[in-house]
């Protein structure tokens, strides 16, 4: 509007310069009225080149229109010679022109400007909006009324879009808010330089008391009342690697989860991180009874295949002792005695074992395995398992039994027999699945650890039964005698030690079993 007050101004200034040339007295010399005439030629072409309607009424003259520039036809449709030497009566018609009348008489009465909206319709039936400036410019007894009207209809289009939009944004807001305070976590938008761009925390009140995120604040000051980033802020991180991060944490009996992703351009590059806080306490006891109902499941399935197991593997060494047992008795033949005294041995060594098995089994779960520490020389320890192993073997034509790695002296304080049964389970389980080649062992000290091993070139491990060789009753050879506790129950003393246990292994080229203890 200010902008039409000063246009107004300049063409009140042009006109009254116009007006005063005119009346000048005719006393000038030619060549002064030449000037004049020029002058006032060059005020009309300004009045009737600008860009908007510009037209003047002769008040003393019944209103009668005296100047109408071309923006005037142009918007109007209407011709200057269809308007000049009229009054709006005669252009308009009674209705319209009355109106356009009382107007211009109640201007000049109160001498006041007059500034409205003004809508018409032109020949072409198109609707403009105007805003329309009238004001009285007087000289002597003359009166003119200048008119300058201003096309707003493009103006009021982009005011309707713009409520339109508002309207659809304000609707989304409500949207969106109504979902955000329905959901049960929180989310905050932080920029690289960690200022809160944008939060929706209210629910956070409950689940993590204390943290405050504001719009425009550090989130470090207000959320923690820090002076820097936390050492493990998931928000930090997220920002310096580009990749998500998650990160939990208790509080009192709530589990809090914090996920940050980074949020970046189109180039890539990273604006900040976008961080999303939920209370997971109900998600975890969730998962917490599925993996107890998942492990009762599986102790049942493994009680099951225990007494499977135990009833086969009980079942066979028993009938052996008791079916070569009453053959010893019916027979005379030294020969025949002593081989069936063997196998009654043999059998009873295995029942014997099995029975162990259990018992050690037993104790681990209710965690009443013993452990007697002492100080113990593992190179005799690792002897006397060698001259063990050498009595047991049954191929000594083709598998050959060594203690090959070792150190000049090595004493150690830790509980020698649980050692020993580790690396005889080990030993038994190589001797069982070698035919031929060699069978070795020893071990490695550093500073920190001991490191046992046994090696044979026996019949390897499928690649994909590697990862089962320590879980319960699992057996990858049903024909070979044994219960499948053996290394498991490696697996539960190692880690009673506070060790780690594994197995390298290639099919049809032998295994490595392994275990580490530390000092």
């Amino acid at each position: 509007m200010e902008l039409i007050l000063i246009i107004e101004t300049i063409i009140c200034i042009i006109l009254l310069l116009l007006l005063v040339r005119s009346n000048r007295k005719q006393t000038s010399y030619k060549a002064r009225e030449a000037k004049i005439i020029d002058s006032q030629q060059f005020c009309l072409n300004i009045l009737d080149n600008l860009p908007f309607p510009v037209f003047v009424k002769d008040i003393n003259d019944d209103f009668k229109y005296k100047l109408w520039n071309k923006e005037a036809e142009k918007e109007s449709r209407t011709s200057r010679d269809a308007i000049l030497g009229h009054s709006d009566f005669e252009i308009y018609g009674e209705e319209r022109g009355r109106k356009y009348r009382q107007i211009d008489e109640q201007l000049v009465k109160n001498k006041v400007e007059y500034q409205a909206e003004d809508d018409y319709i032109t020949p072409d039936g198109t609707l403009h909006n105007t805003i329309v400036n009238k004001s009285v410019i007087t000289l002597g007894n003359n009166h003119w009324l200048l008119v300058v009207r201003w096309d707003i209809t493009q103006i009021k289009e982009y005011e309707k879009e713009l409520i339109q939009a508002k309207e659809e944004l304000e609707n989304a807001i409500k949207t969106q808010n109504l979902v955000l305070n329905s959901i049960n976590f929180g989310l905050v938008f932080v920029d690289k330089n960690y200022v809160v761009q944008w939060e929706s925390t209210a629910n956070l009140h409950e689940i993590a008391k204390g943290r405050r995120y504001s719009a425009g604040k550090v989130c470090y000051q207000t959320a923690m009342g820090r002076g820097a980033p936390c050492m493990k802020c998931a928000l930090s991180e997220a920002i310096e690697t580009g990749k998500p991060v998650r990160h939990e944490f208790t509080e009192a009996d709530t589990v809090i989860e914090i996920s940050a992703i980074p949020v970046c351009t189109n180039t890539g590059e990273i604006q900040g991180g976008l961080m999303k806080i939920e209370d997971i306490s109900d998600k975890k006891r969730i998962e917490r009874l599925q993996y107890e109902i998942k492990k009762a499941d599986e102790a049942n399935r493994l009680k099951s295949a225990f007494l499977a197991n135990m009833s086969h593997e009980i079942r066979t060494p028993l009938n052996a002792i008791i079916g070569f047992s009453n053959l010893l008795a019916e027979t005379d033949d030294p020969e025949e005695k002593k081989e069936f005294v063997h196998i009654i041995t043999s059998n009873n060594e295995l029942l014997l074992q099995l029975i162990n098995d259990i018992i050690d089994m037993a104790k681990i779960e209710s965690e009443t395995l013993d452990f007697t520490y002492s100080d113990t020389d593992i190179n005799q320890l690792m002897e006397d398992l060698c001259q063990q192993m050498k009595l047991k073997n049954t191929r000594p034509d083709t598998v050959k039994i060594e203690f090959t790695q070792r150190q000049p002296e090595c004493i150690i304080n830790t509980d020698g027999n649980r050692i020993m049964q580790v690396m005889i389970n080990f030993m038994t389980n190589a001797m069982k699945f070698t035919e031929r080649g060699s069978i070795t062992f020893g071990y490695e000290k550093s500073e920190k650890d001991i490191y046992f091993f046994v090696k044979d070139t026996g019949i390897g491990i499928p690649s994909d039964k590697k990862d089962r060789i320590f879980e319960r009753f699992v057996k990858l050879n049903t024909f070979v005698q044994g219960t499948g506790l053996g290394l498991p129950i490696c697996a539960m003393i190692v880690d009673k030690f506070g060790g780690t246990i594994g197995a390298d292994s290639q099919e049809g080229e032998g295994s490595t079993f392994w275990f580490r203890l530390p000092f």
